[in-house]
């Protein structure tokens, strides 16, 4: 037995690793990823918020008291994704859907819970974008298809989209990994829908090199 203690322990929760890695970033760091992933200057980009293990839907309707409402959040989710269960279905990669994976209309108070318990991991929000990042270091991108919206990238991309609506902000979200595959099947899906772009599958190395 060491002399290092308890804490000497190596902690690998990945949500530890993460704000390790991200907490130098909080002065104007987020501005500087921004410009890494969208390939423009600080002058295009002259603020950034960043904020990590975000639940924005969770928070929106706490804040509005008004759009915790399955219906309405049924409505907003047909209107960008009604075919989503078709796209996937045709990616042809993922393990075969039950019956009310991506349909709204079987079960919308589940819809409403998925998009409210939503967490993204990394959030910068800028003047015109809305950047989204699920950090991994060991574990792998979760599929739970128990769930309406079963895949976790695609389930965060949804949950942000439906909110910039409701917010009525006219950002653009812009999905981004860092430590992920570009070979796992949801970054694949998200790229082959153009939601995505595979320069945006970064390194830790690539987000230590931002740090001040």
């Amino acid at each position: 037995m060491g002399v290092n203690g308890i804490l000497g322990i190596e902690n690998r929760m990945e949500n530890w690793q993460t704000a390790r890695c991200f907490a130098p970033l909080f002065a104007n760091g987020g501005v500087h990823l921004a410009q890494k992933i969208l390939k423009q200057s600080e002058n295009e980009i002259p603020h950034a918020r960043l904020e990590l293990y975000w639940k924005g839907m969770r928070d929106h309707v706490y804040e509005t008291r008004e759009d915790r409402n399955p219906k309405k959040l049924a409505r907003y989710y047909d209107s960008q994704f009604q075919n989503l269960r078709d796209r996937i279905e045709d990616y042809g990669k993922f393990r075969e859907l039950k019956e009310w994976n991506y349909i709204s209309q079987i079960n919308e108070e589940s819809l409403c819970n998925n998009l409210i318990n939503t967490e993204i991991d990394i959030v910068i929000e800028t003047p015109n974008h809305l950047f989204i990042g699920e950090a991994k270091h060991e574990s792998n991108f979760g599929a739970n298809s128990d769930l309406v919206l079963v895949h976790q990238l695609v389930r965060q991309y949804v949950m942000a989209r439906i909110l910039v609506e409701l917010r009525k902000c006219k950002k653009e979200v812009v999905p981004f990994v860092v430590g992920g595959s570009k070979n796992n099947h949801q970054v694949q899906f998200m790229i082959c829908q153009g939601w995505m772009v595979e320069d945006n599958i970064l390194r830790w190395n690539d987000i230590k090199a931002l740090w001040p």
